[in-house]
């Protein structure tokens, strides 16, 4: 085939990925606002150690094994396992404000693939969802995107792993006042070649009944974020 048609998914890709896609993701800090908060992330280097030793892991571990999961189940038009992976995405969220930031993003993401592309699978799954009573968390959301554009999964981990240190890049700009520069020597770092190419490997082995992270930081953070007395981000 020619170049140009094996990257015709290239276009999509990079427009979902761009801040001007509205995701939500600006309005959520994913527990760094509280952990600034609490002193236990203050400098750039605290950030790049934190996203290296606890969000990596997390994304190795589970968020990109159980989008592996949502692509398979949508590539062969699976929709229950698929609204079953969604319930089980929204259940490994232990605070009620994660749980509802994914399904927010979520929700708003399949509104916006309905809207843009023609996309069978979205529109079933969101039928099936909408009687079920139930709401589309954002890795599954995701799944039916890059299954819409006919990106490939590693293409489509490789993005994931981008759009989460750049969340939390994009956060710390606010809380604890890093330049661009700085930011984009993180993200630089953490997206380095062997590094994500040996998170996406180690993730395509781990199987679904072994797919889990625990980080109780997070979680804690989550909670006491949710009732504090100020704040600049939604979660």
């Amino acid at each position: 085939m020619p170049e140009t048609k094996n990257v015709e998914w290239l276009a999509g890709l990079i427009q979902t990925t761009d801040t001007l896609f509205p995701s939500g993701g600006y309005a959520h800090s994913y527990g760094l606002e509280e952990l600034v908060a609490l002193g236990r992330i203050g400098s750039s280097e605290a950030l790049e150690e934190f996203l290296t030793k606890e969000i990596m892991p997390a994304l190795e571990n589970l968020e990109l094994p159980y989008l592996r999961f949502c692509s398979d189940a949508v590539k062969n038009l699976k929709y229950d396992e698929l609204m079953d992976l969604n319930e089980e995405i929204s259940a490994w969220k232990l605070t009620r404000e994660s749980r509802e930031a994914g399904k927010s993003q979520g929700t708003q993401m399949i509104r916006m693939i309905r809207q843009i592309y023609a996309c069978p699978a979205s529109a079933e799954f969101n039928r099936k969802l909408l009687e079920r009573g139930g709401q589309c968390q954002q890795i599954t959301a995701t799944a039916l995107l890059r299954h819409a554009q006919q990106v490939p999964l590693t293409s489509g981990m490789i993005a994931w792993i981008y759009q989460v240190i750049s969340n939390y890049c994009s956060s710390s700009v606010k809380l604890l006042r890093l330049g661009e520069v700085a930011c984009q020597r993180i993200i630089h770092r953490l997206l380095e070649t062997n590094g994500v190419h040996k998170v996406i490997s180690k993730s395509l082995q781990v199987k679904r009944e072994d797919a889990g992270f625990f980080n109780p930081m997070l979680d804690l953070a989550s909670a006491r974020h949710e009732l504090a007395f100020s704040r600049l981000f939604i979660s």
